[in-house]
């Protein structure tokens, strides 16, 4: 898994993965490796997690804007912690098109023979 995207929104700043989520155990690890380099860094924000609905990507979302230089050192832990993470794409389903329902009564009558 890797970071594909950096967005600032408002007050937080969102890295988009290529991936359709990250389980409750990677989000641990995530935190677990992540955040106490935050304090180390002077940011007193977490992370949280979320899914862009449009993207059908996850969100990994530090909850503030820092400095640019900040940011890299940010975009470079969380790309650390996830490098080993597998991606995981959207559900893929099948779509039925073009159903033509047939009346079996009109069936039977056409094969019966006409007496």
């Amino acid at each position: 898994m890797k970071i594909v995207e950096e967005r600032e929104a408002w007050i937080h700043t969102h890295f988009i993965v290529d991936s359709f989520y990250i389980t409750p155990e990677e989000c641990r690890q995530i935190s677990i490796s992540v955040e106490p380099e935050l304090m180390q860094l002077g940011l007193q924000y977490g992370l949280t997690y979320n899914i862009a609905p449009s993207k059908h990507r996850a969100i990994i979302v530090l909850e503030c804007i820092p400095f640019d230089s900040v940011k890299a050192m940010v975009k470079k832990l969380i790309d650390d912690a996830i490098k080993d993470f597998p991606v995981r794409l959207p559900e893929q389903r099948n779509v039925v098109t073009n159903i033509t329902i047939a009346d079996s009564e009109t069936e039977t009558n056409a094969q019966a023979p006409m007496q």
